[in-house]
């Protein structure tokens, strides 16, 4: 219960984090986008005001000449001759063709802001795009190195306790052997010497003799579950010093086994 807890406040912390990050990533692109628009919009509104200021002088230009040429004629005394409506024509054309560049000229700066205003909103969207997946990248990552680090420590505690659990198996079997050679150390001087010598190596030994009793029904129980069957010493000396270590008999327990099987 505690490593979910730990396990879930850890990625609230990250999800914390990811979210500071993102904010912060989208306030920075915002801010290069925003003024980078903001001097795209300076730089039309400078355009728009500059190419009126042209077709303005362009137009008054226009007409400076042709009063100028009016004032030429009339001290010539043509001024109602054909030259007079053919200047006329000729500065209108004028005219047109000199508005006609600066608004091609206009159209061309508006398409090259247009285009830029359109580079820098792309900028943004890919900046935007990229640091999401570089933020959530780092998530996955940060959430794997912590399981990574989870099952490092599972793996350490589990080694652990088969550690403790082989230890307590071998001082089981050593108070086992010592609960066997103790049943078997009092009277009979050499002849029980000699029982005990050829029943320490790992031989075969027959059915129960005689049904041993026991000190508890748990005892009896596991009796009939685990040592009813056994056919040689060693399993016998392996399987009482599980019951032993796990409390499920006593040592009078285990000496009525032993006996039951004829071992001494």
């Amino acid at each position: 219960m505690e490593g979910r807890d730990l396990r879930a406040t850890y990625e609230d912390d990250l999800n914390r984090l990811k979210t500071a990050q993102r904010n912060a990533a989208v306030a920075d692109l915002e801010k290069t986008r925003n003024q980078a628009l903001s001097d795209l919009q300076a730089e039309r509104n400078q355009n728009a005001s500059l190419y009126n200021q042209q077709r303005s002088s362009a137009n008054a230009q226009n007409r400076l000449s042709a009063r100028n040429f009016q004032e030429y004629l009339a001290q010539t005394g043509r001024a109602n001759s054909g030259l007079s409506a053919q200047a006329r024509m000729q500065n209108a054309n004028n005219l047109n063709t000199s508005i006609n560049a600066l608004n091609v000229g206009e159209a061309g700066a508006l398409a090259d802001i247009n285009r830029r205003t359109t580079d820098a909103q792309n900028a943004y969207n890919t900046g935007l795009a990229g640091a999401n997946a570089n933020i959530e990248a780092n998530y996955i990552q940060n959430l794997i190195d912590q399981r990574n680090k989870e099952l490092e420590r599972d793996l350490a505690e589990r080694q652990f306790q088969e550690s403790i659990r082989q230890f307590n198996e071998s001082q089981a079997l050593q108070r086992a052997a010592m609960y066997s050679k103790s049943s078997g150390s009092g009277g009979g001087g050499s002849s029980r010497t000699s029982s005990r010598n050829t029943t320490s190596n790992d031989v075969a030994i027959s059915s129960v003799s005689s049904p041993a009793k026991f000190s508890n029904a748990t005892a009896t129980k596991w009796y009939v579950k685990n040592a009813q069957n056994i056919t040689s010493k060693n399993q016998l000396d392996s399987v009482i010093a599980s019951g032993l270590s796990s409390g499920k008999i006593n040592k009078k327990d285990a000496d009525r086994i032993y006996a039951s099987y004829g071992i001494k």
